[in-house]
């Protein structure tokens, strides 16, 4: 199992989960009792694991053919326009975030940080945001969700993605001129995560960031992006949904902003609140992927505009 583990990016305990509670794979068993996994158990879990990656729940692809996964696989793909040519680092990408997940079931802090820093060492900033970090996120939160993950691990990868997207957006040196961003959360929204996430994404791609953390009222996001002379304010909403107060804090915040200055909300909460958001001019986004095309947007017409 470990063997398979490593091969699929997938933890022990999760592919026990999608055998029993999905019925993926029925893997033969010895006589001892223990699993014996074939290849071809080993390509249809790969098959299954890039599907809930690209954000298929397990329960509504678990028994469908290859041939089907297949072609899902390539409908996902091509909904998600990443317009990025492969970079040929797939294996170490799998590599990554196989280690990164073994790390956490272990609670093995220090080897899960080595694992991310060794990714970012090696592998531009948005392919470890979009295919190690982003999937190892999605894996842990599945986890956590059906109760195969307990809250001390997600807490500890939690704390050490943070570390590390610390560490990656302190790399960055915006050039002379370079556009600026306010980057965290709308008070109330604790789970900055998002947030750093695009600040790091932003710090990659040109712009200086002004990063300032989550749970921020309006009048002080305005009052940074003032003072820092910002070009955009990104903000991440994940949770609440359902907050009374977002609403009003987000028209505040667009009221209190210059015209001029562009004001963009993603996370998985975003959507949420995309009646006022419509109501404020301000742009939704779903994506990281959707955030750097923005970015290139605005960054191109703030130097046309100068």
């Amino acid at each position: 199992m470990r063997i398979v583990a490593q091969r699929t990016g997938l933890t022990p305990d999760l592919l026990r989960a999608w055998e029993k509670r999905y019925g993926a794979i029925r893997p033969v068993r010895s006589a001892g009792g223990q699993r014996q996994y074939t290849d071809a158990d080993i390509e249809r879990l790969r098959l299954l694991a890039r599907l809930t990656r690209l954000g298929r729940q397990i329960g509504q692809v678990a028994t469908l053919p290859n041939d089907e996964l297949q072609k899902l696989i390539l409908a996902e793909e091509r909904a998600a326009e990443l317009n990025r040519a492969p970079s040929g680092d797939g294996p170490a990408i799998e590599s990554f975030l196989s280690s990164a997940l073994i790390a956490v079931e272990k609670f093995d802090g220090h080897a899960l940080e080595m694992t991310l820093r060794a990714a970012a060492l090696r592998l531009p900033a948005d392919e470890v945001i979009d295919q190690v970090i982003g999937p190892m996120l999605f894996t842990i939160g599945s986890l956590w969700h059906q109760g195969l993950l307990l809250p001390a691990n997600e807490h500890l990868a939690t704390a050490t993605i943070r570390r590390v997207l610390t560490w990656m957006g302190e790399s960055s040196a915006p050039p002379q001129g370079a556009p600026v961003v306010v980057v965290g959360t709308p008070a109330g929204q604790l789970h900055e995560l998002g947030a750093m996430l695009a600040a790091t994404s932003a710090g990659g791609h040109g712009w200086r960031v002004i990063y300032l953390g989550p749970n921020l009222p309006a009048e002080e996001l305005a009052r940074a992006a003032q003072i820092a002379k910002a070009d955009a304010v990104a903000l991440s909403i994940v949770y609440p949904t359902d907050d009374p107060r977002l609403a009003g804090e987000l028209r505040t915040l667009r009221s209190k902003l210059p015209p001029q200055v562009g004001l963009v909300v993603g996370g998985s909460g975003a959507l949420s609140y995309g009646e006022v958001l419509s109501e404020i001019g301000a742009d939704p986004l779903t994506s990281v992927t959707d955030l750097r095309r923005w970015l290139r947007a605005r960054a191109s017409t703030i130097l046309a505009r100068a």
